[in-house]
């Protein structure tokens, strides 16, 4: 696959040679939770064609921010992960999307909405408060932890941990309820502390875009998509009268 170049003798110039490419530092920010499988980053990147994610994880590896580990447990597996010029990319890219916040639409715009993306954000943005620790989920099957440390910082990492505040499990749109709301819905598998869960929540502020105001709802229900419907035809028929009683002038 042929690479472009700006072919300018400037650290930004070749920097965005490697980084200006398109998806390559969304598989920076899909590796820093760590290690991951080939298969597991295209399966966290729709869109993303199998070559062209060989050709950005290369490029990535020819800078030495990405490298392969071999592992034999639980599984033989070759996995890719961030070498520490990577982890210095991933403080970059994290500056770069806090600067793009302010750019984020409504999640109703029709963009893709991830939680995973969502929670790595979050940990970010901890403000403090809560117990040093690891606070673990399982969301829509995948596992998370976001780790608290005495520092007052957050990160977000792959896996389980042994130990955590809470293990919660929760599909995506309760996530979304929880944090655009701040209040739990009922019948919410939550395992250790339970009463850390709200304050979790507001301790993290959730990405501009998610409009605490409103709840984001991934899949809308038959009824409210009738009733958007039938709201739909009210308004076309009301702007259709008022055309009609519109008179021009003699």
């Amino acid at each position: 696959m042929s690479r472009r170049t700006y072919n300018q003798h400037c650290g930004l110039a070749v920097a965005l040679d490697v980084v200006g490419e398109r998806w390559a530092l969304l598989i920076v920010r899909d590796l820093a939770p760590g290690p991951r499988r080939f298969t597991d980053l295209q399966a966290g990147l729709p869109g993303l064609a199998t070559d062209l994610l060989a050709d950005r994880l290369r490029s990535l590896q020819a800078a030495d921010a990405v490298q392969i580990v071999e592992v034999s447990y639980p599984s033989p597996a070759r996995l890719y992960q961030l070498t520490r010029r990577g982890e210095e990319l991933y403080a970059i890219a994290r500056q770069l999307a806090d600067w793009g916040m302010a750019l984020l639409p409504n999640p109703r715009s029709g963009f893709r909405i991830n939680p995973r993306w969502a929670l790595q954000s979050m940990a970010h943005s901890y403000r403090g408060g809560l117990p040093a620790g690891d606070y673990a989920f399982a969301l829509d099957g995948e596992e998370l932890f976001v780790t608290i440390n005495a520092h007052d910082s957050g990160s977000l990492h792959y896996g389980t941990t042994a130990m955590p505040r809470f293990h919660l499990t929760l599909t995506a749109n309760q996530f979304f309820r929880i944090a655009t709301s701040i209040t739990v819905p009922t019948r919410l598998v939550v395992h250790g502390d339970a009463s850390l869960v709200l304050l979790f929540f507001r301790a993290m502020e959730l990405p501009r875009g998610h409009d605490r105001d409103h709840q984001v709802r991934l899949n809308p229900t038959p009824t409210e998509i009738k009733t958007q419907t039938v709201k739909s035809r009210a308004k076309r028929a009301a702007n259709s009268s008022e055309r009609k009683e519109i008179k021009t002038p003699c």
